[in-house]
Formats: structure tokens, sequence, C-alpha cells
């Protein structure tokens, strides 16, 4: 799951710096993309091709809509931020 500032380090920096810029967004996203490639490439080359989770009922499926339920959790959580709600507690993982 991506890592997050946490609350009481943003309310530090005060009201004006408490938003990360969409500079700083897209890095963390894009740095954390490049991560998963780079584990992918080493730990399962063969996902580029054998493309298992695009079959009905399998297991390889539920992962990977398991998977991209995450991502999409961690991003609503880095907008979150954004309009100043802190808390995600109400997303689940």
């Amino acid at each position: 799951m991506l890592a997050l500032p946490e609350k009481r380090s943003l309310e530090k920096q005060g009201q004006g710096q408490f938003r990360m810029s969409q500079k700083s967004k897209v890095s963390v996203l894009l740095q954390r993309r490049d991560n998963i490639r780079e584990w992918l490439e080493e730990e399962a080359p063969y996902t580029e091709v054998d493309q298992r989770h695009l079959d009905a009922h399998t297991p390889e499926r539920a992962y990977w809509h398991h998977g991209y339920q995450s991502a999409l959790t961690d991003i609503m959580a880095m907008l979150a931020l954004e309009d100043g709600k802190t808390g995600t507690s109400g997303i689940p993982n």
C-alpha cells in the first residue's frame, strides 16, 4: 500500500504546505509504479505475456482485481489529503 505522510507531520507544516503538490503526487505514483514493474521483471517476467488474470473464474483474476482495488484505494487516500481530509478509516484496504 502506498505510504502517505502522517497527519501530525502535515499539520506541523501549516495550512499553506498541507497539500502535496500535484508534481509530488505524480512523482510518488511514478516511483511506486516503477518499483512494481522492476519487481515483476525480476520475480514474474512471464506475467507480461501469460495474462492469466484475464481468465474468468481463476485465482489470478481475483488477485488482479484485489490489487487493482487496493491501488485505487491508495490513490483515493492521496486525493483525500488534497481535499483536507486526512482520515481514510472509511476506505477499506
